[in-house]
């Protein structure tokens, strides 16, 4: 028996050896290689007894190195191994923990309306828990791709030194100490993950019972005394506190003697008082939904065609007493959060650098932030006092379509979409985009502003319009100084409008001198150009030197008909029909010739050449001829009748010049005009026969084949007479 036992004793103690054997050495801060880490995690998964084992291995390998070192590298590495030991002890202890998340109550056969409101406090709470737990998880993620960034880092740092180095034992022990850290922090994101995995199947389990609760509701025997008298009660405190409210309010107002601290703290305890009365207020509307949906129930009695239907106009009735006070302190609750907000900015740029602890203002500003943070946890329980109702609401207007028919069951529908849709929208449109100035810029805070200025740019175009209409059955007004006075009314229009449609959303403009300085130095280098042709516009507008209707011509050679005199350029039409926009600072800069600024008549000159020997009166009344036959020609004015001036002895030719008056409406076309006369003057010289000459020139030779003068000709004329083909 003896031999029995002893054989047993040395066969596990041989066991024993032989495991401690094939076990891996603990790393070795002297030599630490990149899979250090596997020691403690390998490929297979170790047992908490072997997980055990390495850890004491492992401190009793650095108990080992440390008595090896002298007294100040003992010093300071002593913390850091103590770091090590028990981090490793805390990863083997959370590794063996089981994720185990609260359980909630599992789902039953009925429910009563307090049991069902219960349920759905169970959901929120747990659906805000998720919500947390999933941005503290994604806020752990990110900090452990940095840590493994910081960890990479160090590990090439240890690396690059030398095995000599005295800092390289320093490095290796911080970075095991770093990595334990970074691993205890990973394992505690991965059971983060887990438990939230399983709150995420909770939630949603409680979704699909909160979605057909309403058909399991069941009437309580003292459900209906219960909640008339909770409403009652609900409703008496709404009233006391609203009272209370009133007077709180008249107290700050009459107390002008008052400092900025005490004011603004009188007005977060009148704000504290305003929430109650919220809540109470909801609880009361709440109250009022179930006490009619429990006497419904109760009617009901497990029939669902034997509903009272005179109770169906009252919950239709409660249900909208709640939602129309709903919207109305919907408004009162954005100034409640508004007020904490800005109350906390005060106080923590009244109290920057400076110590709350003593002086009467210390004092204040500790009262003013005790007083913000009660009222947070009223704003939390009036939220969730709200979210109550409407969950009361839904269930409400479920039961209202279950006994409707199906016409009215989607009209139902259909009213009950259209307003959710709507306060979705309204939502949306009322979230601040940006702030400016401290003031909230929303959406409809923009589409107001666009309203305001289409609105002023509709007057702006009515008013030019109306001016028009004057201008053409007025022959005393000049259209020029309409379009004009019509221009100056619509930049004004427009800029009351901006400065109104700003204004509505609460931009102060005593505030903006450091912005218009700042826009003034943009002004002066980047939109000098836009600038500079603006003004040139009402230079233009307001010196009269160019009109509407005008005849231009610019140093360019651009000519054509002013149409319209905007803010950036002046639209010219040319004969063509070509539209072309010339800058405005082109016609104050540049030399501009108006044909029609003053006077509407112009003269132009037509040249046209005749033979030499021509009978001059004959082409006189030839020419003259030519211009009674165009209709452009003035000839009702005495002092402005047609004229041929001789000018020149040409080359070839006789000249004239045909010099005509026009009438108004040919001043704006040169080039048809000038074709005209000419066309006529063509005909006219050819029924007279006068001869338009070609250009003559004479040629004269001084040399032939090396002779001149009299030899050269002789020799020319003797060369013809050889070879006749070259005549």
């Amino acid at each position: 028996m003896i031999l029995r036992w002893f054989c047993c004793l040395a066969l596990v103690a041989s066991s024993l050896v032989a495991a401690l054997e094939d076990a891996p050495a603990a790393p070795d801060p002297q030599a630490l290689d990149a899979s250090w880490w596997s020691y403690f995690e390998p490929a297979e998964p170790l047992s908490k007894s072997d997980l055990k084992a390495r850890i004491e291995k492992n401190r009793d390998s650095l108990e080992q190195l440390m008595l090896g070192l002298n007294d100040k590298q003992r010093e300071n590495l002593s913390p850091l191994v103590k770091q090590i030991n028990e981090g490793l002890e805390r990863f083997a202890n959370l590794r063996e923990l089981a994720v185990t998340p609260p359980p909630i109550p599992l789902p039953t056969e009925q429910y009563s309306l307090t049991e069902s409101v219960a349920r759905f406090v169970l959901w929120r709470q747990l659906k805000r828990e998720f919500e947390l737990g999933q941005g503290d998880l994604e806020w752990q993620k990110t900090q452990l791709a940095t840590g493994r960034k910081r960890q990479a880092k160090r590990r090439g740092e240890y690396l690059n030194l030398r095995e000599s180095d005295p800092q390289r034992l320093p490095q290796a022990i911080k970075l095991m100490a770093s990595r334990v850290s970074l691993e205890l922090a990973s394992l505690k994101n991965k059971q983060q993950g887990a438990k939230l995995k399983i709150a995420e199947e909770h939630l949603q389990r409680l979704v699909d019972e909160l979605a057909s609760i309403r058909l399991k509701l069941a009437p309580s025997p003292e459900a209906y005394a219960n909640l008339t008298k909770r409403q009652v009660e609900a409703q008496s405190q709404a009233d006391v506190l609203r009272e209370r409210a009133m007077e709180q309010s008249y107290a700050s107002l009459l107390g002008e003697s008052l400092n900025t601290v005490e004011r603004t703290y009188k007005s977060l305890v009148n704000a504290n008082i305003e929430i109650d009365t919220g809540i109470y207020g909801l609880a009361a509307k709440r109250y009022r939904i179930m006490v009619v949906l429990e006497g419904l129930l109760a009617t009901q009695q497990g029939d669902q065609k034997n509903i009272d239907q005179k109770s169906i106009p009252v919950l239709r009735e409660a249900v909208k007493h709640f939602r129309e006070f709903t919207e109305v302190i919907k408004q009162q609750d954005q100034f409640w959060r508004s007020l904490n907000v800005q109350t906390r900015k005060f106080v923590a740029t009244q109290t920057l650098g400076v110590s709350t602890e003593t002086g009467e203002h210390g004092v204040a500003y500790q009262r003013m932030n005790i007083q913000i943070e009660a009222n947070d946890r009223r704003l939390r329980e009036f939220e969730l006092e709200r979210d109550k109702g409407n969950f009361i609401v839904q269930i409400a207007q479920e039961k209202l379509n279950d006994d409707a028919g199906w016409l009215n069951r989607g009209l139902f529908a259909m009213d009950v979409g259209f307003e959710q849709s709507w306060d979705r929208l309204g939502q949306w449109m009322n979230a601040t985009l940006i702030e400016i100035n401290d003031v909230p810029l929303t959406a409809m805070g923009l589409l107001r502003v666009i309203f305001i200025i289409f609105i002023a740019w509709l007057v702006s175009r009515v008013l030019r319009r109306g001016l028009d209409t004057l201008a053409a059955h007025n022959e005393a007004l000049s259209p020029s100084a309409m379009y004009t006075l019509g221009r100056v009314i619509h930049y004004i229009v427009l800029v009351l409008g901006i400065i109104i449609g700003l204004s509505s959303i609460g931009l102060d403009f005593t505030k903006f001198a450091l912005f218009a300085s700042a826009l003034g130095v943009g002004i002066g280098f980047g939109l000098q150009n836009l600038i500079g042709n603006f003004v040139s516009g009402l230079i233009i507008l307001f010196e009269k030197s160019l009109k509407v209707g005008d005849f231009v011509e610019l140093s360019s050679g651009l000519a054509g008909e002013v149409k319209e005199i905007n803010m950036r350029g002046t639209l010219i039409t040319t004969n063509d029909n070509i539209d072309i926009i010339v800058p405005n600072s082109d016609f104050v800069n540049n030399q501009v010739t108006n044909w029609t600024l003053r006077e509407t008549y112009r003269r132009i000159h037509v040249p046209f050449g005749v033979a030499y020997g021509t009978d001059k009166d004959l082409v006189k009344q030839a020419a003259l001829e030519a211009a009674d036959e165009v209709k452009w020609t003035l000839g009702d004015d005495i002092n402005r009748k047609p004229q041929v001036w001789f000018v020149q002895f040409g080359d070839s030719s006789l000249n004239f010049e045909l010099v005509v008056w026009l009438q108004a409406e040919a001043v704006k076309r040169p080039g048809a005009v000038q074709a005209a006369y000419l066309w006529e003057i063509d005909t006219k010289l050819k029924e007279h026969g006068i001869e338009i000459p070609f250009p003559q020139r004479d040629l004269h030779l001084r040399s032939v084949f090396g002779q001149k003068d009299e030899a050269g000709l002789l020799l020319f004329n003797r060369q013809n007479e050889v070879d006749p083909a070259h005549q």
